[in-house]
């Protein structure tokens, strides 16, 4: 026996097991097969009410994150460079060479305050180094260099702790090397 007409086996005792008066079982009859109906198609309410539901829920999630996404915008560019200070190095015209040493950058580095790239023995030199001959504080501490830049000789004015060519005060550790592959 399958469990259809056992379940309508059973609805029909109970129908038959009504007592009381015309109307009060017409009533009960009503209230009772409301309850049938309602049990009969309750699991495909509930999967209807289920999908209805997580419908609704993806309707207005979608909504959200496109009223919540982040707007991309582009990459801002870059800040300008430093101005190359009067008194200061003047840079080369080729830019793989250093404007300390005219020589093509041995062990780039570049000074964090001004965005230069030199030679890192070069620029270390140049903000470290201290004059002891001139017996003076560090800032003050200026000396007279030859440089040999494009076959012509000139005298560079150069201040320790200092970046050489916007001479900004600089330190050692502002003075970052950079890694590249050959």
């Amino acid at each position: 026996m399958d469990s259809s007409s056992r379940i309508s086996r059973i609805r029909s005792r109970e129908l038959e097991r009504l007592r009381g008066p015309p109307w009060l079982k017409t009533v009960q009859r009503v209230l009772l097969n409301c309850t049938y109906t309602t049990l009969d198609y309750a699991q495909t309410g509930l999967i209807a009410a289920v999908f209805f539901f997580k419908m609704m829920e993806w309707w207005y999630q979608s909504a959200e994150e496109r009223m919540s996404a982040p707007t991309v915008y582009p990459p801002p560019p870059p800040p300008p460079l430093p101005k190359v200070a009067k008194d200061g190095l003047p840079l080369p015209t080729d830019r793989t060479l250093c404007p300390l040493c005219c020589q093509k950058r041995n062990n780039p580095s570049v000074l964090s305050v001004s965005g230069f790239v030199f030679c890192y023995s070069c620029i270390f030199k140049s903000v470290s180094q201290v004059d002891i001959l001139l017996n003076q504080p560090l800032e003050a501490v200026i000396f007279y260099a030859f440089r040999i830049c494009n076959v012509t000789l000139s005298i560079v004015l150069l201040q320790h702790k200092r970046c050489p060519v916007t001479l900004m005060p600089a330190t050692v550790e502002q003075i970052r090397r950079l890694f590249h592959d050959l």
